[in-house]
């Protein structure tokens, strides 16, 4: 896959779950706030697993974290091995 395009739906993403949550959507994509906090949590989990597994990897602790934070696992890959 491709990381940037990847990185790119999920910039878009975040901001369809801001809007959503600003402007108080209805219907199907009023479940987008939720969803939103479901994902955030599960990146909070990604952070703690990259500052203990690869923070000695990186070069800038604190950006990698926060983009761990946005991007999740597509930001992390970078760290981990190659297959």
């Amino acid at each position: 896959m491709n990381i940037v395009l990847m990185k790119t739906v999920t910039l878009l993403f975040w901001i369809l779950v801001i809007a959503a949550t600003v402007q108080g959507w209805e219907g199907l994509l009023g479940y987008l706030p939720t969803v939103g906090l479901v994902v955030a949590g599960i990146h909070v989990l990604e952070v703690l697993f990259f500052w203990v597994a690869f923070r000695k990897k990186s070069t800038n602790v604190k950006l990698d974290a926060a983009q761990v934070m946005v991007f999740g696992m597509f930001h992390m890959q970078k760290f981990m091995p190659k297959r």
